[in-house]
């Protein structure tokens, strides 16, 4: 892995490393810039096809609803993370898992993430499947952790002896508001800033009190802003919800 410090063959060997440590079922590298749509550096399976709607639904959009993407917007804290270490309080419930991670067959998943600069993250997520009926037990986890400080230094290296990926083109305007021009364009309905915010916060699987810390809002308040967004869209479900915004999404964001 050290012999590979700055040339193409990098990630494969960086991810055979990981695998002596953590005997996943598959394994992907994905690099955050900003806004911008995630750049798949490289990806390996062991078992069945669980990056089958990658390029077809988790590029064009749902990864906006995925929970390192958020993590890499909010610039955590560099390490080892379980899925549900950084997902929202109601992310195994929300519509999003089921329809996505839920058919897929991923059971279980650590990712390292590391933040570089001011704006791009490196993700390396290995995963479990439904094949192997397993999920990471605690003594294979604290191995991985114990080879941390030599992932993070490896991955820092590469980066500064590497180029960067290739650039992709910032989005004009946030998703907040690219949801509210689409929503008026398609759909003849113009939803007020903070509906659109709530919207996006039930769909990434937020509680009414999670979505309240994040607006700095009660969470009454976001009942009432939920309300007014189900009324205008003549909605009565989360899975309604999902099946509206998702075609949203995807025209918001290409």
């Amino acid at each position: 892995m050290i012999g590979t410090i700055g040339k193409r063959d990098f990630y494969p060997a960086v991810t055979e490393y990981l695998h002596r440590c953590l005997n996943y079922d598959n394994v992907i590298v994905i690099v955050f810039s900003g806004a911008a749509v995630p750049a798949v550096l490289y990806k390996k399976i062991y078992g069945p096809d669980v990056f089958r709607y990658l390029a077809e639904q988790y590029l064009p959009a749902a990864y906006l609803l995925d929970p390192i993407y958020h993590f890499h917007l909010r610039r955590g804290e560099p390490g080892l993370y379980r899925l549900l270490d950084v997902a929202p309080d109601q992310f195994r419930r929300s519509r999003y898992f089921k329809w996505y991670y839920g058919r897929i067959g991923i059971t279980d998943e650590i990712s390292v993430v590391l933040p570089i600069g001011e704006s791009a993250t490196i993700t390396i997520s290995m995963g479990k499947d439904g094949s192997s009926g397993q999920v990471f037990s605690q003594k294979v986890e604290e191995c991985l952790r114990s080879h941390e400080p030599v992932i993070m230094s490896l991955l820092r290296a590469h980066w500064v002896a590497s180029e960067a990926p290739p650039a992709i083109e910032a989005r004009s305007m946030s998703i907040t508001d690219g949801l509210i021009a689409a929503m008026r364009r398609h759909h003849g309905v113009l939803l007020s800033k903070r509906q659109a915010e709530v919207a996006l916060l039930i769909l990434q699987g937020h509680s009414s009190p999670s979505i309240g810390l994040h607006l700095g809002v009660s969470p009454q308040t976001v009942k009432v802003f939920r309300k007014q967004l189900y009324n205008k869209c003549s909605l009565s479900s989360q899975a309604e919800l999902f099946a509206l915004m998702m075609p949203i999404l995807e025209r918001a964001t290409s």
